[in-house]
């Protein structure tokens, strides 16, 4: 190396080499600069690292040439979403060593088929851990996939894992049942810090039980589970006290077929400050009038609103439940106001046998509109 070269190395502060190190990944990093001189090195071994194996051909090359040479200690965020690369890195490496992780992807995995949750456990070391993403997927009949999924609720909402996090999402695709959390989900007395949660279903009574530990979530998403207990109105009434969500401005829920207004109402009633609803339920919602109510009532700042519901193809109720919801938008106020839109062209479902009908309104575009027609005019 030259004396000219050597010496604009030296004379580049470490914070400049920092930040310049910001537009490299782990493996570029290491290719390109380990080795250049010891000031470099020892820059490099106090850097904060992002593992992303996502991106191709990233992971055989981290595993032989970098990992052995890296302070793990430093990683904060590792993404995966092969099932054999998670299976690999984490039988050589346990969540222990990575203390400082703020980020952990897992975008596909397979169940760890083990009852007594040894892998799910070392979560408990992630004190500094904000977002958690995990997808587990099923291939093999029958496996562990709901109880790990349920264990991992438990641990964060009842045992304090992870007690950093404000990013949440759990998703087993295609697997539900029809029971409550078992062991049971005890009610959670202790407001977590979590912003976003998404948990791909729910029984409702479980839902219902997370409430009081979700009073910093802006953005809620989940599918209601069918269950054979169920949760009548009644019972709602007398769990409501107070409003608890009221930080949440967007809210994504999917209710089942025994699903009424009574259900809508109560969680509205914990989400007074709501500005975007989505609600996909069955054609039996299909009544103007009571949405008038629930959302001038509950939903005064709502700009943004869509329900989706569905019915049998050729159910005459189903088709007069469209054409009443219709001819109500038509002559109240509150619709008309609101430029609601009324589709049922939109395959939703995915099955042969259902239909959709999808009712949108957006008040930032029917305002943008407006305005916009009165400065053209």
């Amino acid at each position: 190396m030259s004396i000219t070269v050597r010496s604009i190395f030296e004379m580049l502060s470490v914070e400049l080499w920092r930040e310049i190190f910001e537009y490299f990944t782990t493996n570029e990093l290491w290719f390109s600069f380990r080795g250049l001189n010891r000031k470099i090195d020892a820059i490099l071994n106090q850097t904060t690292l992002h593992l992303n194996f996502k991106k191709k051909d990233n992971y055989c090359y981290f595993m032989k040439n970098i990992l052995p040479l890296i302070n793990v200690n430093n990683v904060r965020s590792l993404k995966f979403e092969k099932a054999n690369e998670i299976q690999h890195f984490f039988s050589k490496y346990s969540f222990n060593l990575f203390v400082q992780l703020r980020l952990l992807s897992l975008d596909f995995m397979y169940s760890f088929n083990d009852n007594s949750f040894i892998f799910w456990n070392q979560l408990s070391s992630l004190k500094y851990l904000q977002f958690l993403n995990i997808m587990i997927w099923t291939n093999s009949i029958p496996d562990n996939c709901i109880e790990e999924k349920e264990f991992l609720i438990r641990s964060i909402f009842n045992n304090d894992y992870c007690p950093s996090l404000k990013s949440l999402i759990i998703h087993v695709p295609s697997r539900q049942k029809g029971m409550p959390i078992n062991p049971p989900l005890m009610s959670v007395t202790k407001t977590t810090n979590i912003k976003y949660l998404w948990i791909d279903s729910l029984v409702f009574s479980d839902l219902i039980k997370l409430l009081p530990g979700l009073q910093n979530v802006q953005s809620l998403r989940t599918k209601d589970e069918y269950c054979y207990n169920k949760f009548n109105a009644q019972q709602l009434k007398m769990t409501f006290t107070m409003p608890l969500l009221l930080k949440c401005i967007q809210l994504n829920l999917t209710l089942l077929d025994d699903k009424t207004f009574e259900h809508v109402e109560y969680f509205l009633r914990h989400t007074s400050n709501l500005k975007d609803l989505f609600l996909w339920g069955w054609y039996h919602l299909l009544d103007a009038r009571k949405w008038e109510i629930l959302l001038s009532v509950y939903c005064l700042k709502s700009i943004k609103f869509e329900l989706v519901c569905t019915g049998h193809i050729g159910d005459d109720n189903f088709h007069q439940a469209i054409d009443d919801f219709e001819q109500t938008c038509k002559t109240i106020p509150f619709w008309l106001e609101r430029n609601v839109t009324i589709t049922d062209d939109e395959d939703y479902s995915g099955h042969d046998y259902r239909d959709d009908v999808v009712v949108r309104f957006n008040i930032k575009k029917v305002r943008f509109s407006s305005e916009l027609s009165f400065r053209i005019t």
